[in-house]
């Protein structure tokens, strides 16, 4: 599943785009640097905790890493990444983000589940998502699960926001153009409706049925026709991605943990 979410965002980024990643990254590391094996070599991206600018060691390791040092192209100072990640509107084309939940205006969650002073569950935090969120040209979401708990009607703590609360809801109070563009999960692909802004199934994984991804969906799933199956990996796309990008097989180490 791991290789599939890094392959299926892969394809999505552009050549020329600057990206920011956090600290959980193996799977935003791995899209990232396929998308630079193969369409997008000037693609470039920054670890948010460390600083350093296209770490391409072929080895998936937290972004935080000092051995990350080495193999980086350059390394970029703290008041440097505070002014990209707090201020510049658009400066990043888009952030790759895991959540604890995301609901179906693509609002996520990363800090607790329940109610904030006797949460059920409690994440790593805001950090800088609110901002990247906010500012960035768009952002992908990455679940590890798909169920009701992590797929509510609404998020339990919204820090960041998505499309709020649909439509023109995001702008209207003051935000920049953009928003999530694409949401993975163990079930499929989801986008978002241009005009509604709700969450649309765009593909689902093989073998997964409409009907067991809406049940496991705490708010009902725009559905258009019969949604395709996603397109798997190619054997070049594999190859690529566990001989460049995952020589030492941390993200299918995922599987079987």
């Amino acid at each position: 599943m791991a290789e599939l979410q890094a392959v299926l965002l892969a394809r999505d980024l552009r050549d020329g785009e600057k990206a920011i990643i956090g600290t959980n990254s193996d799977v935003q590391v791995a899209a990232c640097n396929l998308a630079r094996c193969r369409q997008a070599p000037t693609l470039w991206w920054v670890s948010g905790p460390g600083g350093m600018v296209n770490c391409n060691e072929p080895v998936i390791r937290s972004t935080a890493r000092t051995e990350n040092i080495a193999w980086s192209e350059a390394m970029m100072d703290l008041p440097q990444m505070v002014d990209f990640i707090d201020w510049k509107i658009h400066f990043f084309d888009f952030a790759i983000l895991g959540a604890i939940q995301v609901d179906r205006f693509g609002n996520i969650n990363t800090v607790c589940v329940g109610p904030h002073d006797k949460p059920r569950l409690r994440g790593p935090g805001t950090v800088g998502i609110s901002a990247l969120t906010a500012l960035a040209r768009r952002f992908y979401v990455v679940m590890a699960r798909h169920d009701r708990g992590s797929f509510p009607e609404r998020v339990d703590f919204l820090n960041g926001p998505g499309f709020l609360d649909g439509g023109t809801s995001r702008t209207d109070r003051g935000l920049p153009e953009g928003g999530p563009k694409l949401v993975l999960s163990p079930f499929g692909i989801f986008d978002f409706e241009p005009v509604s802004k709700k969450m649309r199934l765009k593909s689902l994984n093989p073998g997964v049925t409409v009907e067991q991804v809406q049940e496991a969906t705490g708010f009902e799933l725009l559905i258009e026709g019969t949604p395709p199956v996603t397109s798997m990996p190619t054997a070049d796309e594999l190859r690529d991605l566990r001989e460049n990008v995952d020589s030492t097989g941390v993200l299918r180490e995922r599987r079987r943990a």
